[in-house]
């Protein structure tokens, strides 16, 4: 029996073309999104809780280091990649400071914790991300406002660190949100 001719047997080429453009088109939007998303590396910071952490810091003669932030802030999420992330920034915190972090749950929730908002108003908090350095046995905090980097964040509480304390506030930079 003879065979019928059902024409070629590829596909059309511009159905190729086609495809190949969108898949083009999704590789590029997803290497969009993951550069403005990096994904989360694990935090290497040892945060302590807030209720016990002014006694510890009182015990081991370091100062409480608060970072007030808020998960959806951009330069607190690149603080906690560039900076608690981070070996060389984690252990250089772990060793100096009795480390505490203030999640702002404010826009997911509606409200925070007591804890949360005793927090801000003692300290202040006017935008994210924030971090506040207070000495061992009470006194003056530091505070740094803004993220502009891992080397000037931790020059800046290195100084803090150092210092007997008197008031000051560093402008880290023009990257923050102000507002809760």
């Amino acid at each position: 029996m003879p065979r019928r001719d059902a024409g070629p047997t590829r596909r059309d080429p511009r159905a190729l073309l086609v495809v190949a453009a969108v898949l083009l088109v999704a590789r590029v939007a997803l290497g969009i999104h993951e550069s403005r998303n990096p994904p989360s590396r694990p935090d290497l910071v040892r945060w302590r809780p807030a209720a016990t952490a002014e006694a510890e810091a009182r015990t081991q003669g370091r100062p409480v280091l608060y970072d007030f932030t808020a998960e959806w802030c951009a330069p607190c999420r690149a603080m906690q990649h560039e900076v608690f992330a981070d070996a060389e920034g984690a252990t250089f915190i772990n060793g100096r400071f009795v480390p505490v972090r203030v999640l702002d749950r404010q826009r997911e929730e509606g409200r925070n914790p007591p804890l949360v908002d005793s927090l801000q108003a003692r300290f202040h908090i006017t935008g994210f991300p924030t971090l506040v350095v207070v000495p061992p046995q009470g006194g003056e905090p530091v505070t740094l406002d803004g993220y502009a980097g891992k080397n000037v964040t931790l020059a800046r509480l290195a100084e803090a660190a150092g210092h007997a304390m008197p008031r000051r506030t560093f402008r880290l930079g023009t990257v923050g949100h102000r507002g809760r």
